[in-house]
């Protein structure tokens, strides 16, 4: 099961449910320090096992919560090997909620910090959330919930457009028949832009009915440059312990997607805002907080707070503040002087989404010509998944996108296979009943 170097004591280890690069962004990060990390994954050929960086392989069964007993069973083995508990990172809000669920049991044999329980239920669910935001008076588009089709009735007439419909939590758009999955896409895509009742009317009909309701929240116009976000590590005080901020250049899908193309900028005045918001909440550990400029308001506006790990570490450790291995010193007990100075305009490129971001949408909408898009490409920058000093995972990555796209055109593979932890989408020809968690399945069972 393990691949076990016995001349190797692991300080981190990285947890990760597999399907994106994101277990590697972390072996990278840290790796520019001279931290070496041990990978647990699901996935087989996760690409972070090939890093020259990564220290020991752990393969996890799928994160589902038939198999929690025995991941943690896996990650307690790996543990009381050590000489001492290793600090522990996440990738995504799966691995998030895992740890969250056993955060106590964990927290015996790993060093980690999280948020509050309640900050992380605010955090994960996007209708708590537009109350928490109230409450503590940050600023976020203007939003109203809905849980009825009356609400929904009344809310269409009433609103100003354009608007956003957005679940209260994610895996609620994990979509219950085909119909809904040839409409709404993958929930990236499914998060779009409404320009008129009938649209808002047409799009909420056709959602799967959840009990937890759904936003519909004011669309801020402007292009993914408007899109900004500060990055910050914060101690057991909310003391800042390092920060930076990043623009986004394009997202897959546009607008809504995740970050294809990024860089570093210099913004103090935000920079000062987001600590002082997430001082104001008591806010503890990694945070990534989505900001948009509405120019109606003339103010950056809060799309969200992500209290976990992701691909800006990377950014942020090329420009001089590793955040990673911040918390990484931090949870050893290491006295920390605040990094917040860091290179302007470093960039950082996700090529696959950034073409397919192109291709599929700014070439069409006209925000990027070939001719801006490629000019943009010339710039000074660094890959997210090509490495010179540590090419083993890029040519691993190359080579299981060769194999998916071969088979597709030999017609082995009509569509992608659902992660692991994903809900199957059951047509309406089946009888079998899908059945999509609760909060309370997800985050305390």
């Amino acid at each position: 099961m393990q691949n076990r170097r016995n001349d190797y004591v692991s300080t981190a280890l990285v947890i990760s449910a597999g399907e994106s690069p994101a277990a590697f962004d972390i072996v990278r990060t840290l790796g520019l320090a001279g931290i070496r990390t041990a990978v647990a994954s699901s996935q087989r050929d996760d690409i972070a096992f090939f890093s020259k960086d990564c220290g020991e392989k752990i393969f996890l069964p799928p994160f589902q919560l038939s198999n929690e007993e025995e991941i943690v069973r896996r990650l307690e083995t790996f543990a009381s090997r050590q000489k001492e508990p290793p600090v522990l990172y996440y990738t995504s809000d799966p691995e998030l909620a895992f740890l969250w669920r056993y955060r106590e049991r964990l927290g015996m044999c790993y060093k980690f910090l999280l948020p509050s329980d309640q900050l992380l239920e605010y955090m994960f669910n996007k209708v708590s959330f537009c109350e928490f935001a109230r409450a503590y008076r940050l600023p976020i588009p203007e939003t109203a919930v809905v849980k009825s089709a009356d609400d929904l009735n009344v809310l269409a007439l009433l609103l100003e457009y354009p608007c956003i419909v957005k679940p209260a939590f994610t895996f609620d758009w994990k979509w219950d028949t085909e119909e809904q999955r040839v409409k709404f896409g993958p929930y990236k895509k499914a998060l779009r832009r409404i320009s008129s009742k009938e649209q808002l009317l047409d799009f909420c009909h056709a959602l799967p009915q959840r009990t937890t309701g759904y936003l519909v929240q004011s669309y801020i116009e402007g292009g993914d440059e408007n899109i900004l976000s500060f990055h910050g590590y914060f101690d057991e005080q909310s003391r800042c312990l390092g920060c930076f901020i990043g623009r986004k250049i394009r997202t897959y899908p546009p607008h809504t997607g995740g970050s294809a193309y990024i860089r570093t900028i210099y913004h103090p005045t935000l920079a000062q805002l987001s600590i002082e918001y997430l001082e104001r909440v008591q806010f503890k550990g990694i945070v990534k907080i989505d900001f948009k400029w509405d120019q109606r308001k003339e103010e950056f506006k809060i799309m969200e707070i992500n209290p976990r790990y992701n691909l800006w570490e990377v950014l942020g450790a090329l420009a001089g503040v590793n955040l990673l291995y911040i918390a990484y010193q931090h949870q050893r007990g290491r006295e920390i002087t605040p990094q917040v100075f860091y290179k302007n305009d470093v960039r950082l490129l996700y090529f696959k989404q950034d073409a397919r971001a192109f291709f599929e949408g700014y070439r069409a909408t006209g925000e990027w010509t070939l001719r801006t898009y490629f000019q943009s490409l010339r710039r000074k920058k660094y890959y997210r998944v090509f490495d010179r000093k540590d090419v083993r995972p890029f040519f691993m990555s190359l080579l299981a996108f060769l194999k998916r796209n071969i088979g597709r055109l030999l017609g082995r593979s009509g569509h992608k296979q659902p992660a692991p932890w994903e809900p199957r989408v059951v047509t309406s020809q089946q009888h079998a009943v899908h059945s999509v968690p609760s909060f309370e399945d997800v985050v305390h069972s």
